[in-house]
């Protein structure tokens, strides 16, 4: 739960014009990232799409009445499967949803909590559900990805002992970079995320 999505902005008028799209809607406490997203885009006359596979985190993000956002319950999958059948293009795309245990030889108490609320959604949370999740996106994704695009990937870091990208979207990276995508930023503590663009300088 970094805020490495904040440094995206530096890259916005770059981008194709298209669809805005966040799956893992912000949560009470966390980086606030919807809200932050949906000001970015309404001042450059964007729309954004919020998609998460927990109703009750929809029903607060609606609550909060963003303009030019659309709340989808629903997994990230379910989403882009509807999507790939469009004409529309993605340009902007934050992937930050399904959960990253950080230590899953001894999980503190929250991530324990997180494991409950998913199997009550139908979902196992752990590290590789979690990688399978955002690589699947993202594949289903890239057809419809702007030419001119970002990703940014939240808990993803470069590990500089082990020379690989870890966390959520730790198999996300090399795919980007087998289509095209740069890594702009990635950093470790203490933003834990990654931003990639295409033809972004």
């Amino acid at each position: 739960m970094g805020q490495i999505f904040r440094r995206a902005e530096k890259y916005l008028d770059q981008i194709d014009s298209g669809q805005w799209l966040e799956i893992g809607s912000s949560r009470r406490g966390d980086d606030g990232s919807t809200r932050v997203i949906s000001e970015w885009a309404t001042a450059r006359d964007r729309y954004l799409d919020t998609v998460d596979v927990d109703p009750k985190v929809c029903a607060a993000v609606q609550l909060l009445d963003l303009p030019r956002v659309s709340v989808m319950n629903q997994t990230g999958e379910q989403y882009l499967q509807n999507f790939v059948s469009s004409n529309s293009v993605i340009s902007f795309l934050y992937l930050d949803n399904f959960d990253w245990d950080w230590h899953p030889e001894n999980s503190e108490d929250f991530v324990l909590e997180q494991q409950v609320r998913y199997r009550e959604l139908g979902l196992t949370m752990n590290n590789i559900n979690s990688q399978r999740a955002h690589l699947e996106q993202m594949m289903l994704a890239m057809p419809n990805m702007a030419e001119q695009s970002i990703v940014v990937l939240d808990d993803t870091w470069y590990n500089k002992w082990w020379g690989h990208y870890s966390g959520k979207g730790g198999a996300v990276v090399p795919y980007l970079l087998n289509n095209g995508y740069t890594v702009l930023e990635t950093e470790e503590h203490p933003e834990y995320g990654t931003i990639m663009g295409r033809n972004i300088a």
